[in-house]
């Protein structure tokens, strides 16, 4: 195996563009079988949020509402003639954690979900049981020609709401270890020990590119509010990242691929470890199918986020829908993001109007000013 289609945040028929990403997803897929001049494509990596309920205000409360049929139509939109790799985001994982915080229901209002039933995850499991190609994973390991290691995991358990998810990665747990011995520590233990296993099998010389899969971006960029906001959920993953490091060293090409961020960014990222530094390519493609952010405006913020932890620049972002094809070519890998054209509503539009009307009254005040 060698080249692959990578995107998260995919499965919102409540909202998004699904429908024609998945159109251009099997576009694609058709064309390996009959086009000779395109490479063919492997499988696909899913990198979570996996299902998208359904939202109401009730009260001025935030109600969720899962619809499994709903849920079930989005997966059948997957293709069915090649293997698909996913794993977990942080909306597959939310759950009622208190008793009577009745925040999800099932259908409609009046069927409120029990507290600590992971209902989202569940209905995940039963849909994608259906079709034998789709491997549902908290870790997998695919070993590309040319030396290329792909490493999927979970970086829920690095983020702040980490304790919440616990209960819900039962359903991943295959061990003889019961869900009761564990907590948020032991369990990124238990991943870490995967992880360096893994890059142990291949030994010295044996891995040319490392390619890490996560729902989370290492860091990240978008606009909310008119304002840049930074994307760090999982500052705990730089241990991680810190000890894949000190085993692999500069000998191995890093990259990263995530999604959460509904947008599709490039940056590199440098990793402060000491006197040295890790440099890794990081693609954000939370594009699958959902509601879009806003990419900062390139104008009004600095190419360079640098702090004590990492530097950070940010090369492309783009607000579309797509997907981010891996071509694995020696000696290097090649990356090309396939957009779809977005399709929003009246309302979407018209906010992003008074946004570009706010800007130009800004800058027109500024340049006032400076007059």
């Amino acid at each position: 195996m060698s080249n692959f289609i990578h995107f998260g945040c995919w499965n919102n028929l409540n909202k998004g563009c699904l429908n024609n990403v998945m159109k251009l997803l099997n576009d694609r897929l058709n064309d390996r079988l009959k086009v000779d001049d395109k490479p063919t494509i492997d499988f696909l990596t899913i990198a979570g949020d996996n299902y998208y309920p359904k939202k109401q205000k009730v009260e001025g409360k935030k109600k969720k509402i899962i619809k499994p049929l709903l849920l079930e139509e989005g997966f059948a939109y997957l293709p069915t003639d090649i293997p698909i790799y996913m794993i977990l985001g942080n909306h597959d994982l939310e759950t009622n954690i208190n008793i009577g915080e009745d925040n999800f229901f099932i259908d409609n209002l009046d069927n409120a979900v029990k507290t600590n039933v992971c209902s989202i995850i569940d209905y995940e499991h039963q849909s994608t049981n259906k079709n034998q190609k789709i491997e549902y994973n908290l870790f997998k390991e695919i070993m590309l020609e040319n030396k290329t290691l792909i490493i999927m995991i979970d970086t829920s358990m690095y983020s702040v709401d980490a304790d919440k998810y616990l209960s819900c990665y039962k359903f991943f747990l295959t061990d003889t270890t019961t869900l009761s011995e564990y907590n948020i520590e032991n369990l990124r233990e238990y991943q870490l020990d995967l992880i360096i296993k893994t890059i142990a099998k291949y030994g010295e010389g044996g891995i040319r590119n490392l390619i890490l899969i996560g729902h989370h971006p290492i860091i990240g960029l978008k606009e909310k509010d008119e304002n840049i906001t930074h994307i760090n959920d999982i500052i705990e993953f730089d241990k991680v990242l810190k000890e894949i490091y000190s085993i692999l060293q500069d000998n191995v090409t890093y990259y990263y691929l995530c999604a959460d961020v509904h947008l599709y960014q490039e940056g590199d990222i440098v990793i402060k470890i000491d006197d040295k530094t890790m440099n890794i390519k990081q693609y954000i493609v939370g594009t699958g199918g959902t509601e879009l952010d806003k990419c900062p405006n390139k104008s009004e913020m600095e190419d360079v986020i640098e702090n004590d932890r990492l530097t950070y620049t940010m090369t492309r972002c783009e607000e579309t829908c797509g997907f981010l094809e891996c071509i694995n070519t020696s000696p290097v890998l090649e990356f090309s993001f396939n957009g779809v054209p977005t399709v929003g509503g009246k309302r979407k539009s018209k906010k992003k109007s008074k946004r570009k009307s706010k800007r130009k009254s800004k800058r027109k005040s500024r340049k006032s000013k400076r007059h």
